[in-house]
């Protein structure tokens, strides 16, 4: 199936066409007041995650969601296999745990807050 959209990209208009494919999308560009020459631009349909190394002793985000449960406050201890906090995911909850035992030096995350893969969540000493 193709969509048309109009598209301005720095000031200048374009006329795209774009239709939907197993492995991305089809884009053609069209210049506006001149004559008609199509590319086609493979385009994938996931963007792809940030890597990055997490510090040293820092859980971070498995995937994007919103924290809905934040279960231990900095100072506390926690041994390994201890739920830290509820990511909401999709419309699923899915719980945090302990890679390792330690003290809780920094929580990076509240209640409500919205996070991306990669990003810290909790830090241990």
């Amino acid at each position: 199936m193709k969509r048309r959209f109009k598209v301005t990209v720095n000031g200048e208009t374009y006329d795209v066409e774009v239709e939907e494919v197993g492995t991305g999308r089809v884009v053609e560009v069209v210049k506006p007041d001149s004559t008609p020459q199509p590319r086609t631009i493979a385009a994938p349909l996931g963007v792809a995650p940030k890597t990055r190394e997490p510090p040293e002793g820092t859980i971070v985000a498995p995937m994007p969601g919103v924290i809905t449960e934040v279960r231990v406050e900095e100072g506390e201890s926690v041994k390994s296999g201890s739920v830290l906090l509820v990511l909401e995911a999709m419309k699923m909850e899915n719980e945090i745990y302990s890679q390792r035992g330690g003290v809780v030096i920094k929580v990076h995350v509240e209640v409500g807050q919205q996070v991306g893969r990669g990003d810290p969540l909790i830090s241990f000493s």
